[in-house]
């Protein structure tokens, strides 16, 4: 049996200039239009899915758009993709609601949302807009699967009630139901944290992998795997995708020439350590970052060729749908190269189920 490998639109939703180890690295200002563009762009061309970071403030003068507020224009504007946030923070919404919203968008899209759900990990917004962290990577991990147990309670059931440590609902009604039944996939990630990982093992549709090498992800998988074994689940029924950052070129020149404007739009002040830190969390090899060669095992850097070669190492391990950060964005060029001569390869090969 074969299946058709998918392949997702990160949208730029803020801009990260001369950063390259983080998304959007030859963005130099935000700008809606351009944004609005991309995603037109990556409907026309063929792409299945698109991506929408949740944070409040991230990138150039803080600077980011909304992503419940984009998911639901992007819904109106788009017909046949995938709609799904980038680990949406369960801290943000208070769970009985998101569970009305992730239903009402469902219901509008036409049953094309994608539930990708975590804790939040950036204490300086939570601190700016009065949010609680809590004590501990642990207890938020916590109070998001307590979350993610009322928002699929009310996805499914008539009323539902739920008494726990952070949250409490009494006959909540959630109505109308969403398209997608029972209810929509359930993403999550990461694993540097066990109750995390457990909460992936026990709730998950899908296991999402930050930037990762192909030794990194394998890794990865290992203690995810560990984690299904000890809650008595198969690690065969868990769906495998990257999030990660690509810049294919037809020539090695061009790529050359990309790297080195963002080394020009690199800032002379650092505003990132934090951002560094919870990436190398995720992925210790970015402790060296910034050269072409120090970023090639843990992105997708190269010609189509390079990069068709390169996306076969991750569906060997099972990886079926690629989240991908354009790195010359606000150029198109990356995006619609990709779509012309890399999706075709791959998804006419089709891979073992």
């Amino acid at each position: 049996m074969t299946h058709s490998t998918r392949f997702g639109f990160c949208v730029p939703i803020f801009a990260n200039p001369g950063m390259s180890f983080f998304r959007t690295p030859c963005y130099e200002r935000l700008d809606w239009k351009a944004t609005k563009n991309a995603v037109l762009e990556c409907e026309r061309l063929g792409y299945d899915s698109l991506f929408v970071a949740d944070h409040v403030f991230l990138g150039r003068d803080g600077a980011i758009f909304e992503g419940w507020t984009l998911l639901s224009a992007f819904a109106a504007m788009t017909e046949r993709m995938l709609l799904a946030p980038i680990h949406l923070c369960d801290s943000f919404r208070n769970p009985a609601l998101t569970a009305k919203m992730v239903a009402t968008l469902d219901v509008i899209s036409g049953g094309r949302f994608v539930l990708f759900y975590d804790y939040g990990w950036r204490r300086a917004e939570f601190d700016a807009y009065g949010f609680a962290i809590g004590v501990s990577d642990e207890e938020r991990a916590a109070r998001m699967e307590e979350g993610l147990i009322i928002i699929k309670g009310m996805l499914t059931e008539e009323r539902f009630t739920f008494e726990g440590r952070f949250y409490q609902v009494k006959e909540a009604l959630c109505a109308p139901k969403p398209v997608s039944k029972p209810l929509p996939p359930i993403w999550m990630g990461e694993t540097n944290n066990e109750v995390m990982v457990r909460a992936i093992a026990k709730h998950a549709d899908v296991f999402n992998s930050m930037p990762a090498s192909v030794e990194g992800f394998r890794k990865k998988l290992d203690v995810v795997g560990e984690a299904c074994s000890a809650v008595g689940r198969d690690f065969g029924s868990l769906g495998l995708s990257l999030e990660t950052q690509i810049l294919v070129c037809r020539t090695d020149t061009e790529i050359d020439a990309c790297f080195e404007r963002m080394e020009k739009l690199r800032p002379r002040e650092r505003s990132d350590e934090d951002i560094l830190a919870q990436m190398m969390a995720t992925n210790p090899a970015l402790e060296s970052y910034g050269s072409r060669k120090d970023l090639e095992k843990e992105f997708l850097i190269g010609t189509p060729d390079v990069i068709v070669d390169r996306l076969k190492e991750y569906e060997a391990l099972g990886v079926e749908h690629f989240m991908l950060w354009f790195m010359d964005f606000p150029s198109l060029s990356g995006i619609r190269l990709f779509a012309e001569e890399v999706m075709p390869k791959v998804r006419s090969r089709g891979s073992p189920k």
